[in-house]
């Protein structure tokens, strides 16, 4: 994101943010920017609204992206209400980052004038016809978008001010190359490593439970045994693809396809051609005085490449005597096209032909004749054809009295089967995340999983798969979502809730442990108690390697060792739940080589932007007041 902001200070700004949002108004209408004082805020910014029309504006316009840009992938994760609920805070979130960011530039002075912005809307291309500013065209725009000269002016000024402040903020970070060789030295610092685990799994004997810790950990902890929404189905499908496998293609078939589609097993003509030309882009007597004179000293008999070499404003094609080599239809500009395949043997010369590079002479050297593929060519290629068109046709028909037949039998799928002479599939029990390969389409999913298909007790419309691929459900058995009793997940809770107790346990132990290196006591002595192992790592890169990324990472954070100090310790949790101490006892920096090339200064550039910005925005949200009402309207707007 940050790098676009970067690139607008070289004038993209007005080409995309400005494009964005005309874009927002011929989709959505701007009204919403300007709407009546009774729209609830959704948030409020340092006492400035951003009302619920421009979050809905804001939220549908994303959505349409996200559609556009995931297609049938984004309709299944609309399904899921979480991502949904995690999506409009997202919008949210941004309108308040760019609130901030507008109030921001206020606070700082911004402006943009009214000649620069006069000049912005001349250039956008929403308001030309034929690469121009149109006055008409800017107005019916203006009106389209129920918006006034003087509102557009407004929003302009304030997308370009807080962009102006984006490219302040973002575009001036730079990198030197001793930042950029400190880095690299970092990067490439390796440490001596020793480190002891303490198992999780060996404390698990020290963990005291009863079924009322049991039961409390399971209340706080539902959703880990909650069973989603599950059905079973019975189906018919219909694939052309299937259908394709029992269609017979004889010789007459594939005779008939070849004489009808002749057109597509003839090879065009070639012709090689040379030219000399005089260039002129536009009408020139004197240049084409010249070029008629070079015509009529070939036509005396004068070497054509001895003249094209002298004369030609084509060098590449001169240098070869003013070759082409083979050219066919719809290469050339039209008028060197008709010259050329007007000539008829080799030899022969054209008279002076003007196009858009010059003027031209055209000799043709040689013709390669327009070739027919034999039926024994092409066999194979006709008959997956005509399997198609006829898996095609007859697949048109059995879906349409798929439709019929499941529609006016809806209470079962066998009359709907035999009718296409399919057969009744059944899909056994299943949920979204677990759907058939088949039947794993989102469209599909969504027409199963709906409440009206799933009260209705009939039979589903035709849904497309994929093309040429559809398929009728009856529903067989539903279970709603529902969390398992304590019961039935007793064993797994009490499994769960001993792994992380005994997790707890290992971390509490080896903070003792640490606290004991602390106070002085040596590490041998240590494992040597507890029944622990010292391991080694040498020469530890800060990346890669087969070591835990936890302990690496603890490593690479402890201080370097010094005279005084020459073991730094510290602990850590590991992923499957142990914990470890770590030790450090040596540490090699590798000093960068060489200076850093401008493409790795540039990245680095980038990314202390980006780091830099989010520390302005996290700094702008924590210096100002925010009220959020969304959850509180969607409610609402739910129960109505």
């Amino acid at each position: 994101m940050l790098e676009k902001i970067r690139d607008g200070s070289q004038g993209i700004i007005a080409q995309v943010v400005l494009g964005l949002v005309i874009l927002t108004f011929a989709v959505s209408g701007v009204s919403s920017y300007f709407g009546n004082n009774a729209d609830q805020p959704v948030a409020v910014v340092n006492g400035e609204e951003i009302s619920r029309t421009k979050f809905e504006q804001s939220y549908q316009n994303e959505r349409a992206r996200m559609e556009q840009q995931f297609g049938e992938m984004f309709a299944s994760l609309a399904a899921d209400t979480n991502y949904m609920n995690n999506f409009r805070n997202q919008v949210l979130e941004r309108l308040i980052d760019e609130t901030l960011l507008k109030q921001q530039s206020t606070v700082f002075g911004i402006a943009i004038s009214d000649q620069f912005l006069k000049d912005a809307v001349l250039k956008m291309p929403e308001f030309q016809v034929d690469g121009a500013f149109n006055n008409d065209r800017y107005l019916a725009v203006l009106r389209q978008s129920n918006l006034t000269a003087n509102q557009l002016r407004d929003l302009l000024r304030e997308q370009y001010s807080r962009n102006q402040l984006l490219v302040g903020l973002a575009g001036s970070d730079f990198a030197l190359p001793g930042e950029m060789k400190s880095l690299m030295t970092l990067q490439q610092q390796t440490r001596d490593i020793e480190y002891a685990t303490v198992k999780a799994t060996e404390l698990a004997k020290d963990v005291k439970f009863d079924d009322a810790q049991l039961n409390t950990w399971y209340q706080q902890n539902q959703a880990r045994y909650a069973t989603p929404e599950q059905l079973s189905l019975q189906y018919v499908e219909l694939n052309a693809a299937d259908l394709a496998k029992d269609i017979q293609v004889n010789d007459g078939d594939i005779s008939a396809y070849y004489n009808a589609n002749l057109s597509r097993y003839q090879g065009e003509e070639r012709r090689r051609v040379s030219h000399i030309l005089l260039e002129s882009a536009e009408d020139n007597a004197d240049v084409k005085t010249k070029a008629e004179g070079i015509l009529k000293e070939l036509q005396g008999g004068a070497d054509f490449a001895a003249l094209a070499k002298q004369h030609s404003a084509d060098t590449v094609s001169a240098e070869n005597g003013g070759d082409l080599d083979f050219i066919t239809k719809g290469v050339m500009e039209p008028e060197f096209e008709t010259a050329a395949y007007a000539l008829n043997k080799a030899g022969d010369l054209s008279a002076v032909v003007k196009t858009s590079f010059g003027y031209h002479i055209i000799k043709l050297t040689e013709v390669e004749a327009a070739k027919v593929k034999s039926i024994d060519e092409v066999k194979d290629t006709i008959v997956a054809a005509v399997k198609s068109e006829k898996s095609a046709e007859k697949f048109a028909e059995l879906q349409q009295k798929l439709a019929e037949v499941s529609f006016e039998v809806a209470d079962n799928l066998e009359d709907a089967a035999t009718a296409v002479g399919a057969k009744v599939q059944t899909a056994a029990m299943f949920s979204r995340a677990t759907a058939p390969g088949a039947l794993n389409s989102p469209k599909f999913l969504d027409t199963v999983f709906n409440a009206d298909f799933i009260s209705a007790g009939t039979n589903s419309d035709v849904v497309e798969l994929a093309p040429q691929h559809v398929v009728v459900a009856r529903l067989v058995e539903h279970q709603p979502a529902k969390n398992k009793t304590f019961d039935e997940v007793k064993a797994e809770v009490q499994a769960a809730y001993i792994a992380e107790q005994s997790a707890e346990l290992a971390q509490q132990k080896a903070a003792a442990l640490l606290a004991e290196l602390q106070a002085g006591k040596a590490i041998s002595e240590l494992v040597a108690a507890n029944g622990l192992t010292l391991e080694k790592s040498v020469a530890t890169a800060r990346f890669g390697g087969a070591l835990d990324a936890e302990i690496r990472t603890k490593a690479f954070e402890l201080a370097k060792p010094t005279k005084d100090k020459t073991v730094s310790f510290g602990s850590t949790k590991l992923q499957s739940g142990d914990a470890a101490l770590v030790l450090v006892s040596k540490v090699t920096d590798v000093p960068a080589q060489g200076e850093p090339a401008q493409a790795e200064l540039d990245n680095l550039a980038n990314q202390l932007s980006q780091s830099h910005f989010a520390i302005v925005q996290k700094a702008l949200r924590e210096r100002s007041e925010i009220s959020r009402n969304l959850a509180v309207l969607t409610a609402a707007t739910e129960q109505q």
